[in-house]
């Protein structure tokens, strides 16, 4: 591999972090499934109930279930069925982990235009995922 081709320290950095971000993601997805599956904890929406919902409107849905909307799934992480939540928001969050993670080497390497850049965007995904400014999509 020539240095014109090999990955910068940023790039091996930033591809680990997202490798285990992705990784424990995941996972916290595949068992949050099986807890809810098997019932190991108590659930908002029944197992056996979910085909019931498949056809209904999110709004109908909600208020027909009681599941949360918004942040409000935070303080339900002791029910099954939310729990796997924690798993999306982490694969969600993934890429502004990766970006913080990063960012002190390039302040280490006073690259003044990248270090810019990072924090404009951590601070512009981070509103955006709280809901203080939004794209007026949905």
């Amino acid at each position: 591999m020539s240095e014109r081709t090999k990955p910068s320290e940023e790039q091996l950095k930033y591809a680990s972090i997202l490798q285990v971000v992705g990784l424990t993601g995941l996972g916290i997805l595949i068992v949050g499934f099986f807890i809810y599956v098997l019932g190991l904890l108590p659930n908002i929406v029944p197992v056996k109930k979910i085909p019931q919902y498949w056809n209904m409107r999110v709004h109908d849905f909600v208020e027909y279930t009681g599941m949360p909307t918004g942040w409000g799934w935070v303080t339900h992480l002791n029910r099954g069925d939310v729990l796997s939540f924690l798993g999306i928001v982490l694969l969600a969050a993934a890429t502004i982990i990766c970006m913080i993670v990063v960012l002190p080497t390039f302040i280490k390497k006073r690259d003044v235009p990248y270090i810019l850049i990072l924090l404009i965007q951590i601070i512009v995904l981070i509103l955006a995922a709280s809901g203080i400014i939004s794209g007026g999509g949905h």
